[in-house]
């Protein structure tokens, strides 16, 4: 996620101090489907001031002892080039299936049944207090804001309700003893495979 594309898209609506950047993003739920560091923030605002493409609007005094002054910033005419240029690069990227288990998986067979199970019903809680949350904010208040917004949402829940199924599955497979059967593939099964997935290989790439 480009948090530069995220900074220059609000303040493509108006101007904003980093704080009020901060509180817009989880006002608008969208921290439920990027991962967010309030460090990572702020430097990409210094980032974006020292490149030019984004300036102080308006610099406001806060009353008490050591306390620094408050920079809003707006966006720059770069700034708005810029932001073009990373929403068509944002649309460039293949997408690819992602969840922290996936590095477990291939490993899990050595892991104990009884811990695996608790941490699996733990990930399966988490996602359906996601999927939950998400559908009561599209209930709320899906019908009136922007269309793109609206349809994140909806692919959040539509990824949310294949993660719960696939955790489901895992579930069952984990009470069941299967997850934790042992390597099957023969040597020979595996150099079959090997064979095989050339000739895709090179049949996908157009025989080059």
């Amino acid at each position: 996620m480009s948090m530069k594309l995220l900074i220059l898209g609000l303040l493509m609506e108006r101007e904003r101090h980093p704080y009020e950047i901060r509180q817009t993003i989880k006002l608008r739920n969208w921290n439920e489907c990027f991962k967010l560091r309030d460090g990572s923030l702020y430097y990409a605002v210094d980032q974006l001031r020292q490149d030019g493409l984004i300036e102080a609007a308006e610099v406001v005094s806060v009353p008490g002892e050591n306390r620094p002054d408050k920079t809003i910033y707006r966006i720059t005419d770069s700034g708005r080039e810029a932001f073009l240029q990373l929403l068509q690069e944002q649309f460039k990227h293949t997408s690819y299936p992602q969840h922290p288990l996936f590095l477990a998986m291939p490993f899990v067979r050595h892991g104990s049944s009884d811990l695996i199970e608790a941490l699996v019903l733990k990930q399966l809680e988490d996602c359906e207090t996601r999927l939950a949350r998400m559908k009561f904010i599209m209930e709320l208040k899906g019908s009136l804001i922007p269309r793109g917004s609206s349809l994140m949402i909806e692919g959040f829940i539509r990824f949310g309700e294949t993660e719960r199924a696939w955790l489901q599955q895992l579930l069952e497979e984990t009470r069941s003893g299967k997850l934790f059967e042992p390597h099957k593939m023969t040597t020979e099964q595996l150099e079959a495979y090997v064979i095989q997935l050339k000739e895709f290989e090179k049949s996908d790439s157009g025989g080059e």
